[in-house]
């Protein structure tokens, strides 16, 4: 083994151990972040009942049965909770203690006629004890200078005050557990139950005729549909005729498209109203939940939770089913508009002015609804306490690792956009794309749908769409190439083709569907087996089929009328003379051979 470069190696490795060496001795000698900073208090955050100002906190004192504030203590900042000794000394231990002094108070109490809560003083201190008159009283609480500072009274102030709304608390708790008093609260939650249920079947009706309504109008539509294609559309084709099958499939695509906005605005408004009493249900519903909570006092601390997160709710649930409707509306008004008028006209007829602006309205109408709903869930978030920015910034992770899964969604909506703004294809058009063939049933974003010959319904991502074959796109042409033996007059048979041609564009049924005079090219190629003379014809869309098959059938007749043969393949064999000897010789030696 060669040992060039070993000792160079080595004085590398002694320099890498040397700095290692000296980085390890600089870190244990350099004094730490925490031996250079001052000692400071730590500022863990309070419980959440705690609010914190400075260097006092205050907890609110709740009663046990009705769990509403009845006061608000004060004790001194406590800055580290997970030391034992500080946290009993902290405002929500001081909070608790005296809810638990009056939950004792008031089972001890519970047979005494009244319970009457007094102010005393203990150690120049004023205090409230809570007695029936007979027993020895409850001590519940110390009315601390800190207290009245924060307050803003005097000791003897702020003790008359607790004492006045402890009482009234006390009072409304018996009377609350009083057999009348639930008796009353059952009556009143029973009224309002009532009056909800009544009205819920009144708009029941309602809701149902609207949905029988909604159902004629919808079978009025299919019916007038199904008119349009049967007075339109050519009779049902023979199964071995799959061309035929795609012409009627998209015959009856585009009549149910055409007529299937006579009836829409009828339909719009029976949706909105429906949609407009689901609503007015909820807010029925939702005021009978609100006065329930309201007269029942157990339930009455409730009440403010009740009106601030489920209202904004329904609010933003609201809001977002009139965004829609109003971006929807909008849209529709945008494409009558765009149909009035030639702003962003395209090439070719009405029908495929029409088939645009449909196909644009449907992408642009699911646009839409995905934008208002991704919206209104960024204010969901916001609603729940949950910042737009953490949670997104939460998901950075989740994001990045399906955004590889991802890709190709993007891909399918930029092509999907491409697709639309440069009128590629719309609904309603027959094309060829990667290698597969039909009629365009679905278009969005993201995805087309396609339906062949044979009835299979093909979905196809936007974001495999490198080639796309239009043949219904504003007029198709028949390619007619047809092959002459050699012996045959060129001339004549130009001439025959020109008057089959001109005989099938002077018809009126042919003409309808040819766009201009048929052409005959002429020669267009000189092989082995004769001649290749082209014909074009320009027709209306997808009727290049029909029209090529009947200018074959013509062009057979006037063939055989004229006695015109066809071409035929032709081969001529040489056998080359070897060693001067005669062909035949040569061909019997290689035989031999």
């Amino acid at each position: 083994m060669s040992l060039q470069g070993y000792p160079h190696r080595t004085g590398r490795r002694v320099r890498w151990a040397w700095l290692c060496a000296l980085g390890l001795m600089l870190a244990i000698a350099w004094p730490t972040a925490a031996q250079i900073a001052p000692t400071l208090p730590s500022t863990s955050n309070p419980p959440s009942q705690v609010k914190r100002f400075g260097n006092v906190e205050v907890a609110p004192v709740r009663l046990p049965l009705l769990q509403t504030p009845l006061v608000e203590v004060t004790a001194p900042t406590v800055y580290d909770r997970s030391d034992p000794a500080q946290q009993q000394a902290s405002v929500e231990q001081r909070a608790a203690q005296v809810s638990a002094n009056l939950n004792r108070g008031l089972d001890r109490f519970r047979d005494a006629g009244r319970i009457q809560v007094v102010v005393s003083q203990l150690n120049g201190e004023p205090i409230l004890l809570l007695s029936d008159g007979q027993s020895q009283p409850i001590r519940l609480v110390t009315v601390t200078s800190l207290d009245a500072e924060y307050n803003g009274l005097s000791q003897a102030e702020l003790a008359e005050q607790w004492r006045s709304q402890i009482q009234a608390a006390i009072e409304r708790s018996r009377q609350v557990l009083s057999p009348r008093q639930w008796f009353v609260t059952l009556r009143e939650v029973a009224r309002i139950l009532l009056i909800a249920a009544i009205a819920t079947l009144i708009f029941w009706g309602i809701q149902r005729e609207l949905n029988y309504r909604a159902a004629q109008l919808e079978a009025q539509q299919r019916a007038a549909a199904a008119a349009a294609i049967e007075s339109e559309a050519p009779p049902e084709p023979a199964e071995s005729e799959p061309v035929s099958r795609l012409l009627l499939q998209r015959s009856r695509l585009l009549n149910r498209l055409r007529h299937s906005g006579s009836l829409e605005g009828q339909l719009s408004w029976n949706r909105g109203l429906r949609w407009l009493l689901f609503w007015l249900l909820i807010a029925i519903w939702y005021w009978a939940s609100f006065r329930i909570i309201t007269v029942t006092p157990i339930l009455d601390q409730f009440r403010d939770e009740w009106l601030n997160v489920p209202i904004r709710l329904m609010g933003l649930w609201f809001a977002s089913g009139i965004a829609i409707r109003i971006a929807h509306l909008l849209i529709e008004r945008s494409a009558k508009a765009w149909d009035r008028t030639n702003l962003l006209a395209v090439e070719g007829d009405q029908r495929r002015r029409d088939l645009r602006i449909t196909t644009i309205v449907r992408a642009s109408k699911g646009l839409a609804t995905v934008l208002i709903v991704f919206a209104v869930l960024l204010a969901v978030l916001n609603t729940l306490g949950l910042p737009a920015s953490s949670v997104l910034a939460g998901s950075a992770i989740l994001g990045l690792a399906i955004s590889f899964g991802s890709q190709s969604l993007v891909k399918d909506l930029v092509n999907g956009c491409l697709i639309l703004v440069e009128d590629q294809f719309a609904v309603g058009d027959v094309i060829n794309l990667n290698g597969q063939g039909g009629l365009v049933e679905t278009l969005n974003l993201r995805v087309t749908q396609i339906r062949d010959a044979e009835g299979g319904l093909i979905t196809i991502p936007n974001s495999t769409i490198s080639q796309v074959r239009n043949l219904s796109r504003t007029w198709s042409r028949v390619d007619f190439n047809l092959e002459v033996g050699w012996e045959n007059n060129v001339d004549q048979v130009l001439a025959c083709l020109r008057r089959v041609t001109e005989q099938l564009y002077a018809e009126p049924d042919w003409r309808e569907l040819i766009c201009e005079p048929p052409e005959v090219l002429g020669v267009d190629a000189i092989a082995h087996q004769g001649l290749m003379i082209k014909v074009w014809i320009k027709t209306q869309p997808l009727m290049q089929w029909k029209v090529g098959r009947e200018l074959r059938r013509r062009v057979h007749q006037a063939l055989q009328a004229e006695g015109i043969s066809i071409g035929r393949p032709q081969q001529v064999v040489y056998w080359p003379d070897l060693e001067g000897q005669p062909q035949w010789e040569g061909a019997i030696a290689r035989g031999q051979r």
